[in-house]
């Protein structure tokens, strides 16, 4: 073999070597990037889901819940406000997620649209992967994550 090819598969080497470390950089990025938790248990018990409306009305927006997988389809309809934690009191029960505050977060409705609104918990809300810092605003097909529960926003 010639130096001047012995040269070029040291390159390639080195460049399949690079793109394996930038692979795993971007692999461990995601993950830091978006908050991996223990499975949640959405709306505890009767009680709560019955406060959480089941049918969609025209034009009043309807959250889904995405993940975890086992309650993958569970749906909640919005008719002024619903709210998410731990405690038998809010709309959505998360209560084995212990990233989940008493009173995480609460979605609801204003003659603007519709808004998420962080309430001060600790490990906070994320809308379509970014941080809310105290309220933001939701459209249809943004997706909200409390915990490891993740919910689209449908009409």
């Amino acid at each position: 073999m010639t130096d001047a090819l012995l040269n070029a598969l040291k390159l390639i080497l080195l460049a399949l070597i690079y793109l394996f470390f930038g692979r795993v950089l971007w692999a461990v990025w995601s993950e830091v990037r978006t908050p991996v938790m223990p499975a949640a248990r959405v709306g505890g018990g009767t009680a709560s889901r019955s406060r959480a409306k089941k049918s969609a009305g025209k034009g009043v927006p309807l959250f889904v819940v995405i993940e975890p997988k086992q309650h993958r389809g569970a749906t909640y309809t919005l008719s002024s406000v619903l709210a998410i934690g731990r405690l038998e009191d809010n709309d959505i029960v998360i209560d084995d997620d212990s990233f989940i505050s008493s009173h995480h977060a609460r979605i609801e409705i204003r003659p603007e649209g519709t808004w998420v609104v962080d309430l001060g918990s600790t490990n906070g809300c994320y809308v379509n992967g970014q941080r809310v810092a105290d309220e933001r605003s939701v459209r249809k097909g943004d997706r909200i994550q409390v915990g490891s529960t993740v919910l689209e926003m449908r009409s």
